[in-house]
């Protein structure tokens, strides 16, 4: 593995991890507290996620040059689940779209973190919990958004809420396991 060391004493895959998963967890959590009804809807600051998706792009490309599959191939993931959602959600007018098309949107990507789940099972917990977390929240979307029930969005949002918290705890793992392992932080 291609993971050199700072001055600091960490890793390159270090920050990237911690970057990373803490750009999908603070995002999964600002889009998921109107879903679980705390607001009314996704307010402007909501849809930085654009800007979130440019940060997430580069982290991802660092992952991959450090070797780490997974994480790149999330955090690509991520960027382009957010651009789409950021687009979808800015729309306007003649462009905006049906709510049944947003659940064909969902269940892309629900299947992308479920095959990402999959390939997470051998790994760390807590980030095959978050991916667990990502495409049952994707799931409940998108069968909301499908007019199964609004009581399914509501789900989604209190499942988002949790994976949110969950990328938060990788994010942060990350770090605090590299600095107690003899690197500083």
């Amino acid at each position: 593995m291609n993971s050199s060391v700072n001055a600091s004493g960490t890793s390159r895959a270090t920050i990237v991890a911690t970057v990373g998963f803490m750009c999908l967890g603070l995002t999964w959590w600002i889009l998921s507290m109107s879903d679980a009804g705390w607001f009314d809807k996704i307010y402007p600051g909501g849809t930085a996620m654009l800007s979130v998706s440019l940060v997430l792009a580069i982290v991802a490309v660092l992952a991959f040059i450090e070797q780490r599959t997974l994480d790149a191939v999330i955090f690509f993931g991520g960027a382009a689940w957010f651009a789409s959602l950021h687009a979808a959600l800015t729309a306007t007018g003649a462009t905006s779209e049906p709510a049944h098309y947003d659940g064909w949107l969902g269940i892309v990507w629900t299947v992308y973190f479920f095959y990402l789940w999959l390939a997470s099972l051998k790994g760390d917990t807590v980030r095959m919990l978050f991916l667990l977390g990502s495409w049952l929240s994707l799931l409940a979307f998108s069968l909301g958004s499908w007019g199964l029930g609004h009581v399914l969005i509501v789900i989604d949002g209190y499942i988002g809420l949790a994976t949110g918290i969950l990328a938060v705890i990788v994010s942060a793992s990350a770090i605090i396991n590299a600095s107690s392992a003899g690197g500083g932080a």
